[in-house]
C-alpha cells in the first residue's frame, strides 16, 4: 500500500540498500478504493509509491521532494490534475517529471487539454492491470535511463 510520507521522509527511501537510486512514484488520487487498489498494482513495478489526495497535498509534497512518475486522476478536488500538471511544469524542479493523467472518460476534453499541456501519456480508467504496468514500467525507464526495470 502507498506510503504517505512527510516531505523529510522521501530522500531517505531514495537509495536502496545496496546504493541503487530507488525509482519513486507520486500517485494522486481522492477515492480511497481507487487509491490503495492501484498502489498495490504499482507496487509490481518495484518503484517505492506514494500517495496524495488532492493537487494541493500532490504540490506541497513535490516542493520539497523529486520523484521519477506522477499519476494523477483528473478530477481530484483541491486543484485538479490539470492544475498539477501546469504547477508540475512550471517548476524548475519537475519540468522533466514524468507525468501520466488518468481519466474516466477517453473523450473527456481535459485530457486533450492536458496532453498539450505536457502529460507524458494518460490512462483510461477502469484500466487493464497490465497495461497499467506496461504503461508505468515504460515511463520509469524512460525516467531512468534503464532499458529494463
Amino acid at each position: 500500500m502507498g506510503e504517505r510520507l512527510a516531505a523529510h521522509d522521501a530522500d531517505v527511501i531514495r537509495m536502496t540498500a545496496n546504493g541503487q537510486k530507488n525509482l519513486i512514484i507520486l500517485f494522486v488520487e481522492d477515492d480511497l478504493n481507487v487509491r490503495e487498489t492501484t498502489t498495490d498494482l504499482l507496487s509490481f513495478t518495484g518503484a517505492t509509491v506514494l500517495t496524495a489526495a488532492s493537487g494541493h497535498e500532490a504540490s506541497r509534497f513535490l516542493e520539497a521532494n523529486d520523484v521519477d512518475l506522477v499519476i494523477t486522476d483528473l478530477s481530484i478536488p483541491d486543484g485538479d490534475g490539470n492544475w498539477l500538471l501546469g504547477w508540475i511544469r512550471s517548476s524548475p524542479r519537475h519540468q522533466n517529471t514524468k507525468v501520466v493523467i488518468m481519466s474516466a472518460h477517453a473523450q473527456d476534453e481535459r485530457v486533450e487539454a492536458g496532453l498539450k499541456a505536457g502529460a507524458d501519456g494518460y490512462l483510461t480508467k477502469p484500466f487493464d492491470p497490465g497495461k497499467l504496468i506496461a504503461t508505468v514500467t515504460r515511463y520509469l525507464n524512460s525516467a531512468s535511463g534503464r532499458a529494463d526495470f
